[in-house]
């Protein structure tokens, strides 16, 4: 609860809007940067036509080159500089691009197919197979356009807040979970818990891994709550129906999601990927039920991937399947951004799919399991 006020809190005092009115670069910081942003923003904000960045775009280069023509199109068109920047840049070596060589942005809605073919190229063949080469550029063509343009720098601060918060979550499923089924064996209590009968075992057994998923979910929501609250209630949920596209990090993206669905849909994935690690974690402990053993054996197992999954030294198969796990499912940005796709029954999905399908059929398994191994193990070594 405390992360849940202090990540967002710091976020906005850190943030840095900048006021070119004047011709020079005045730097606003904290909530009143972001309320200035927001209301510069908001007189540009609408559809986001070709016509609107060709007019960027001509009054960019009507001006001489350096920090004043920057400062200018910021003011008048704010926002746009970047989002220009980031679709024609091209995907390796764009450190030198220049904005005002572009001939003109009527092919800006296509640039998106055109930066992820840089992306896939610059792996090399063995990144993505031609199957999923195919699915990527699908999945990029049919995004909603034309985009919608608002303010939207109050949605990564909530990103990055969550983020940092559900890492917590999860860090407190492992150490709660690895303690569910060792904590009589260790106390001595197993040899009185054992009389009571196999039948009984079983059910205390469930109970507990109730109780924690209940526990789980409240902590989920209430710092979600936490979060959502200090990010909205100043600065609103403008962005809301916008593209995720519209954030030049997510530019690439061949998720077609709006601010809105992207907020609601991270959340459940987090949400069940927690649940996941935690009776993973049960799980492990039910089996060995030793505190430290199964600690050990649960970090490893659950959150190694997030650091492994993209190896250099590891198969591309191997990646692929770290990707999908679910400690990935806390971080947007390790599925957002990606351009995997599984084969799943007769469909193909994508990496957020995958994660989520994988949390659920393992939580399953894992609520099953657990209480069963509990009974039969509480009364041996």
């Amino acid at each position: 609860i405390l992360l849940s006020v202090v990540m967002p809190t710091f976020f906005i005092i850190n943030y840095e809007s900048y006021d070119y009115s004047t011709g020079k670069e005045i730097i606003i910081t904290g909530l009143d940067g972001l309320k200035a942003r927001r209301e510069k923003i908001q007189k540009t904000s609408g559809v986001l036509s070709t016509e609107k960045l060709n007019d960027a775009l001509t009054f960019y280069k009507s001006l001489p080159e350096g920090d004043i023509a920057y400062f200018q199109i910021e003011e008048k068109y704010p926002g746009i500089f970047f989002l220009l920047k980031e679709a024609y840049s091209p995907y390796t070596g764009s450190s030198g691009f220049q904005v005002s060589n572009i001939p003109n942005a009527n092919d800006f809605y296509d640039r998106n197919m055109k930066k992820i073919e840089g992306k896939i190229k610059s792996y090399g063949t063995n990144f993505l197979s031609y199957s999923e080469q195919q699915e990527a550029l699908k999945r990029a063509s049919g995004i909603e356009k034309p985009f919608i343009f608002e303010f939207i720098d109050q949605w990564p601060i909530l990103i990055n807040s969550l983020f940092f918060v559900y890492f917590a979550i999860a860090f407190s499923a492992i150490i709660i979970s690895n303690q569910l089924f060792s904590f009589e064996k260790e106390q001595n209590m197993d040899i009185i818990l054992n009389a009571v009968g196999r039948k009984k075992l079983k059910y205390i057994g469930f109970k507990k891994v109730l109780a924690l998923l209940i526990y789980l979910t409240l902590e989920f929501l209430i710092c979600s709550i936490i979060v959502s609250s200090i990010v909205f209630v100043p600065l609103g949920v403008s962005g809301w129906n916008s593209q995720i596209q519209i954030l030049p990090e997510f530019f690439m993206s061949i998720y077609n999601l709006s601010f809105g669905q992207l907020y609601i849909y991270s959340m459940v994935i987090a949400w069940i990927s927690i649940l996941c690690i935690a009776l993973i974690g049960a799980f492990i402990n039910s089996i060995f039920q030793k505190t430290y053993t199964s600690l050990i054996i649960s970090i490893l197992f659950t959150v190694s991937p997030m650091f492994l999954r993209n190896s250099e030294y590891l198969p591309i198969n191997v990646q692929k399947i770290l990707h999908s796990q679910p400690i990935n499912g806390i971080n947007i940005f390790s599925y957002i951004i990606s351009l995997y796709s599984y084969h799943l029954f007769n469909n193909t999905v994508l990496t957020s799919t995958i994660i989520l399908t994988f949390a659920v059929v393992c939580s399953i398994i894992c609520i099953f399991l657990s209480p069963l191994i509990f009974a039969y193990r509480i009364n041996r070594c």
